[in-house]
């Protein structure tokens, strides 16, 4: 029988025990298990070796079936980012414009000429 410090390695969880899911195991690929009891009324603890979930690197990208398509219509996460960010700064831009239109009107400045100067500036950028 394997152990680790005080506790028994065991390969399947013994009727009655279960994974203490407050307590982190100090080995890899394995988790504590208890006899279902309080601390403080007689509980033991074992260390059950679980298999790793992780799938190994070569079968997450290099083995594909010949006969499958892997493709996905989901878009490109980056993709969608960047529209959600694009559309972001737009709602910014538009909420400053009518800020400052509303500050051209409180202070009786000129609406148009406001409007007059940012397409000329946009124009500048372009060029």
């Amino acid at each position: 029988m394997e152990k680790y410090k005080d506790w028994q390695i065991v390969e399947s969880i013994p009727q009655g025990w279960i994974i203490d899911k407050y307590a982190d195991s100090p080995l890899p690929c394995s988790v504590f298990i208890t006899n279902g009891k309080s601390p403080l009324k007689g509980q033991e603890r074992a260390i059950l070796k679980v298999q790793s979930k992780r799938p190994s690197f070569e079968s997450q990208y290099f083995e594909f079936d010949k006969e499958e398509e892997v493709l996905d219509d989901t878009p490109f996460p980056a993709k969608t980012i960047n529209e959600l960010a694009r559309k972001r700064f737009q709602e910014q831009l538009l909420k400053d414009i009518l800020c400052d239109l509303v500050i051209c009107k409180l202070e009786g400045w000129n609406e148009k000429e406001y409007i007059e100067e940012l397409k000329e500036l946009v124009d500048n950028v372009l060029t």
